[in-house]
């Protein structure tokens, strides 16, 4: 039988359409599915207009040249 890992989803959200979404938190799941519906339900404080998640692997880290 596979094991299935969790990986981290960077959630964000706005509260309005015409806004940027913003970084509003972190949430670790199975499948991107759970990831949603964990998302949802953990950053639900305002009423977004979107939301958004991001496979953490998805996300390009930007260095600043020296």
């Amino acid at each position: 039988m596979a094991t299935v890992t969790e990986e981290y989803y960077e959630v964000f959200a706005a509260e309005r359409a015409q806004e940027p979404p913003r970084h509003v938190g972190t949430v670790r799941a199975r499948s991107v599915k759970d990831a949603a519906v964990f998302a949802h339900t953990m950053y639900d404080e305002f009423r977004w207009a979107e939301m958004f998640i991001v496979p953490r692997r998805s996300i390009i880290p930007v260095v600043r040249p020296e």
